[in-house]
């Protein structure tokens, strides 16, 4: 880590950093080719034409593993390992984006690992619909010859939003200038496209017919707990990914999200855990990832120029959920989602309260009662949620299901929490900037505010400094009335972008202290140098390259955002309705050769995996 404190020190050239280093992405790749190469050599395949036999050789060593049935396990090799390799891109493409500003290439290290990881997303589902074709699977979806099991289809949905997003970010770019928010619309189709394909694997393991703790051996027993329990992980961490606007020190957007994020997270997630594993598994996991989280958090150590600090631990949420299970049990799901979800706003969020004062931007009593309030809803509708998936997908079966009008009113209520933190207003504040230099290139900030009590209510009241190489936020401390200071130096030379920004409620505005020329934009430099001016709306210096209002670009992919959205609910409400049906079940497979199958061939066979 480069402490803030190294701001003296010039950005290293891009080219030096491990931030746009092509190792990781080599090693993903080549760990990949070498993983498929390994199972190859030790599958087995029946008589048949030689493409036909290519294709199930993995599989099939596969399901001899693993007990999972190979279509299922084809799929879900490819999707977790595709959401770890653009996990990885996208979190190291925006710590470079804070770090060093813009890319002078489109497919630089970061991009890559994304675009790779989003295009195995993809090819996940496609798969595992090539595989049960080929192994003429009996699914009871069969387009033109094709056997797709219906797991296969909101995965699919995501796959192609995912590589959707991606070009559609590069256009993004282009119009409208630099994110260093996660939260710009192409972004979000990336983000929640992989961080829902968690989701999606898990259900490819209930149509598979593949139960926790469930195997014909000790061995396939684990296999089964095990990939539960990944998917399981890969969920929370996947509800938790949109929390990364939080973790890099820059927001754009109000603070009150976070909260409202965790119970979200929290409140659908945790009860799908709880419901599907049982007891004590949904703190267990919980538990393991805030321990693989959080070392270089809490050991103070780091391994780029930014550090990242999760947003969420869940440790109170779970222990909550763990506690309402046990007390209240499992049979009566509205009323274990109720109370779950009010356990998780007040006392989970508390938690998380504690945990969130050693945040970038630490957590205040600025954010009350909006945060109770709000993250009452937002928590009280995701266990609703939560629990009806979790009914879904585990193997008991409830007589006392979620009501269809609550699962509907609790759609509305997570619509409703995410939109009321929406608005960003300016208020009507003037600051008297001056710069105390401590050396040639930093300065320690001071501010006169007008009118004198416009910070006493704050969420954050910052100076901040990136793209130097490093990123550098001092929080301003109150000297005098009116009068703050901030609590370090800023670099104000070279790349480096410097604003004072000042969030109190709603409002979210900022005054520039330093903005470098940038000729390909033709803008001027905004020198560092003492100025009284207003506040104005904090995206004219976060997105400064941007060359208007949004237009109908944006609009389009505002609307590309929803499009998207609901088809994958639609299709995921639609699939697994299906699978309660008419599962696809372990390994089953029929001997007919329909006259419109195209890859079965008359007289093919095949033998099950051993």
């Amino acid at each position: 880590m480069l402490p803030s404190s190294m701001g003296v020190f010039a950005a290293e050239a891009p080219r030096g950093s491990a931030l746009a280093s092509w190792q990781p992405v080599c090693i993903f790749s080549i760990v990949l080719v070498v993983l498929i190469a390994a199972l190859a050599l030790r599958g087995r395949s029946s008589e048949g034409p030689l493409f036909e036999r290519a294709v199930v050789r993995v599989p099939r060593r596969l399901e001899h593993l693993t007990g999972i049935p190979g279509w299922a396990a084809s799929t879900l090799l490819l999707s977790i390992y595709g959401l770890a390799f653009a996990g990885y891109g996208f979190y190291t493409d925006v710590a470079y984006h804070v770090t060093y500003g813009r890319d002078d290439e489109l497919f630089t290290a970061p991009h890559t690992a994304i675009f790779a990881g989003l295009v195995i997303i993809a090819c996940a589902p496609l798969a595992g619909i090539l595989v049960a074709t080929v192994e003429r699977v009996d699914t009871p979806l069969r387009p033109g010859g094709l056997r797709v099991p219906w797991s296969t289809v909101p995965l699919g949905v995501l796959g192609i939003a995912a590589v959707t997003g991606f070009p559609v970010d590069e256009l993004w770019h282009q119009q409208y200038g630099v994110d260093v928010t996660m939260w710009s619309p192409p972004h979000l189709v990336m983000i929640l496209a992989a961080s829902f394909s968690g989701l999606a694997s898990w259900l490819v393991l209930v149509d598979a017919g593949v139960r926790p703790g469930r195997g014909d051996t000790p061995g396939r027993r684990r296999w089964a707990r095990g990939v539960h329990v990944v998917t399981a992980a890969l969920t929370l961490q996947g509800f938790s990914s949109v929390q990364g606007e939080f973790s890099f020190g820059v927001p754009q957007w109000q603070q009150l999200y976070h909260p409202v994020l965790v119970c979200l997270a929290a409140g659908f997630a945790l009860l799908v855990i709880r419901l599907v594993h049982g007891p004590w598994w949904a703190l267990g996991i919980a538990t393991a990832i805030f321990l693989s989280g959080v070392g270089d958090v809490l050991g103070g150590d780091s391994s780029g120029p930014v550090e990242t600090r999760p947003g969420a631990i869940y440790l109170g949420s779970a222990v909550i959920v763990e506690l309402v299970a046990r007390f209240l049990g499992t049979e009566r799901r509205l009323r274990l989602a109720l109370v779950s979800g009010l356990g998780i706003a007040t006392g989970g969020l508390a938690v998380e309260w504690m945990w969130n004062q050693g945040a970038h931007q630490p957590w205040t009593t600025a954010l009350l009662p909006d945060a109770l309030l709000v993250g009452l809803l937002a928590g009280v509708s995701a266990a609703v949620l939560g629990t009806a998936v979790g009914g879904l997908l585990s193997e008991e079966v409830s007589r006392r299901r979620i009501p269809a009008l609550a699962v509907v009113l609790a759609l509305v209520g997570v619509v409703a929490a995410l939109g009321i933190p929406g608005p960003r207003p300016v208020g009507d504040v003037t600051a008297d900037v001056s710069l105390e230099w401590v050396d040639d290139e930093r300065a320690i900030v001071s501010v006169r505010l007008d009118p004198l009590g416009a910070a006493d209510d704050v969420r954050w009241f910052t100076a901040g400094s990136w793209q130097w190489g490093g990123r550098t936020i001092a929080h301003m401390e109150e000297v005098s009335p009116g009068h703050y200071t901030a609590s370090e130096p800023l670099l104000l030379t070279g790349g480096a972008k410097a604003l004072l920004r000042l969030h109190r409620g709603a409002e979210m505005m900022a005054v520039p202290i330093r903005l470098p020329a940038d000729e390909e934009y033709g803008l001027e430099e905004i020198p560092a140098v003492d100025r009284t001016t207003p506040f104005v709306r904090e995206q004219q210096f976060l997105q400064r390259e941007a060359d208007g209002e949004l237009g109908g670009f944006a609009m389009g992919v505002y609307g590309l955002v929803i499009v998207l959205g609901t088809a994958w609910v639609a299709s995921f409400a639609l699939a697994a309705s299906r699978i309660r049906r008419h599962p696809t079940g372990p390994g089953r497979r029929d001997n007919d050769v329909d006259a419109d199958d195209s890859l079965a061939t008359a007289g093919a066979t095949t033998t099950p995996s051993r």
